[in-house]
């Protein structure tokens, strides 16, 4: 087997400038130790750095080069990280496809972004991604080469045999000027995500971004051994590749990646002592907690609980604070590269409850008016983050990425917020229409376009309402074309059949028109309480 030289390490951790140098680190200090789990596999750090150069060497050998870009349909598995660790070694793009998208949605990704090489899966939970492929490499014909990941049982797959077919000896000088000449301003990582329109756009995330937040984040969550934690959180989304899956790697830590969120499967780990930091999303919690076999003393094992992307109840937080676990949360976003703000150690219920934590570092995050004046505490503003470790910027989209920052310097978040005297910020609520179902960012406009694609909707809103499991969900109201019926189910299979199931509106209302403002915009304002209103009598 080739295998490039390990260097021994860097020195300090604060001179190594891009992930290879973390991974050549990891490798030489602790060879031995497990840097990524998924079933019965078991992965070292040695392993891990050996198969990354495999995969480099396969992506140099299809013609891939610096500034490229390689994407990967796969769930959360050891070989979306593996091939992301290689894609940033070379300076190569990563970009991860979620298996829940149908074709539409990776029609317009793989359209944005246009890779050089696509990578998938063969199939998952009964579907056969093998014509979705085809189709995108026929719409794309910059894609040079597409190749099929065939799974070998529960746990193994086809992934290692393509990347170590690739063993020509000249590609060895080649990976080595590759990885010579990759920055830390380099991008790294492309995640999309939606704007007001509703149409995704690819962030762009360096290097130096993606390592400066997850050392922040070891530095306010650190663990008595290193990281040990369940990573089941998309490929495409920025909280399963940095804030879980680059925090454990920075850490020296063990990521344990699963296809898709189980309570049962957190609550075995718990009670095996498996992991020690619990990181998740509270939908995901309020779960674990009706699991049986669910205790909250398994909680006292762990070193930390990390919660983010969604506010906790009062009541869950006092359960785990009683616990005397560790209790933290954090406040980021996909284009300010993962969290900004953290929860003091001994915030108390309250805090946690009410504030998504200050500033972390100091200074990084201001509450600001439409001026760009900081806000005296107590008044209403916009959170702003300093550009410094913010995205690079939106993939091919120069007048988008100067609109999303201030003359100053600063990131626009589009959030409002306030800060309190305490020096916490609590975050009052988005400016745009954005949603959070489950955890996840859901664009009103985006299911909207998906809707109005039917030919018998000729109008539609989406308006989010309180829900116990999932925070918020979508409810979707149709206007049908003259002439035209669409039945609720209808409109449901349709959606299906267009977005992620995270998507698609719990409930469908077909009428006969929309409330309008009086410059002809549906006035979501009204829909929106009437929707709330109906939820509430129907509850």
């Amino acid at each position: 087997m080739l295998e490039t030289p390990l260097q021994p390490p860097l020195g300090a951790p604060s001179t190594y400038r891009v992930l290879a140098d973390w991974l050549d680190a990891h490798a030489a200090q602790h060879p031995e130790r497990d840097a990524i789990l998924f079933g019965a596999t078991h992965i070292t750090y040695a392993q891990l750095r050996r198969k990354v150069d495999q995969c480099a060497r396969a992506y140099l050998a299809h013609g891939l080069q610096g500034g490229d870009c390689v994407a990967m349909l796969c769930p959360p598995r050891p070989e979306a990280f593996i091939s992301f660790l290689a894609a940033a070694k070379i300076g190569v793009l990563w970009l991860g496809l979620n298996p829940r998208y149908r074709l539409p949605e990776l029609s317009y990704v793989v359209g944005d972004a246009q890779p050089k090489l696509l990578l998938s899966i063969d199939s998952l939970e009964g579907r056969s991604y093998a014509p979705d492929i085809a189709e995108l490499a026929q719409q794309n014909p910059g894609i040079r080469a597409t190749v099929i990941i065939e799974r070998c049982g529960e746990d193994a797959s086809s992934f290692d045999d393509w990347a170590a077919s690739f063993s020509d000896p000249a590609l060895d000088a080649q990976l080595a000027r590759a990885r010579a000449a990759v920055q830390d301003t380099a991008p790294a990582l492309l995640v999309y995500t939606s704007g007001s329109s509703g149409k995704p756009k690819g962030v762009l995330l360096r290097h130096r971004e993606l390592i400066r937040r997850s050392r922040t984040q070891n530095e306010r969550f650190p663990t008595r051994s290193y990281p040990r934690v369940i990573n089941p959180l998309p490929v495409n989304h920025i909280g399963g590749m940095h804030f879980l899956g680059l925090f454990t790697f920075i850490g020296g830590g063990t990521l344990r990646f699963t296809e898709r969120f189980s309570a049962a499967e957190f609550v075995a780990a718990l009670q095996a002592g498996s992991i020690n930091a619990l990181i998740l999303l509270p939908t995901m919690f309020k779960m674990m907690v009706d699991e049986p076999g669910f205790s909250k003393e398994l909680l006292a094992k762990l070193d930390w609980f990390v919660f983010s992307g969604a506010a906790m109840a009062p009541e869950l937080l006092e359960l785990i604070r009683s616990t005397g676990c560790p209790l933290g949360l954090t406040y980021g976003m996909t284009e300010t590269c993962g969290s900004v703000t953290y929860s003091d150690p001994d915030a108390d219920v309250e805090t946690l409850a009410n504030t998504i934590g200050r500033a972390t570092p100091a200074g990084e995050v201001r509450v600001a008016d439409d001026s760009g004046q900081p806000c005296a505490p107590g008044v209403l503003g916009e959170l702003q983050v300093r550009a410094e470790y913010c995205m690079g910027g939106y993939l091919n989209r120069p007048e988008a990425t100067a609109e999303a920052f201030t003359e100053d310097g600063w990131l626009h978040t589009g959030d409002t917020a306030v800060l309190r005297e305490d020096g916490n910020i609590r975050f009052i609520g988005r400016r745009s229409e954005m949603y959070k179902s489950g955890g996840y960012n859901v664009y009103p406009r985006e299911v909207e376009l998906a809707l109005e694609t039917h030919e018998a909707v000729v109008l539609s809103a989406v308006v989010s309402v309180p829900d116990p499991l999932y925070d918020e969900v979508g409810w979707a109201y149709i206007v049908p074309a003259p002439g035209r019926h669409i039945s609720e189910k209808e409109a449901a299979d349709w959606c299906k059949s267009q977005l992620a199931n995270y998507k698609v509106p719990k409930r469908f209302i077909v009428c006969d028109e929309l409330p309008l403002l009086p410059v002809g915009k549906v006035d979501k304002v009204k829909l929106r309480a009437q929707a709330r209103e109906r939820s509430t009598a129907t509850a």
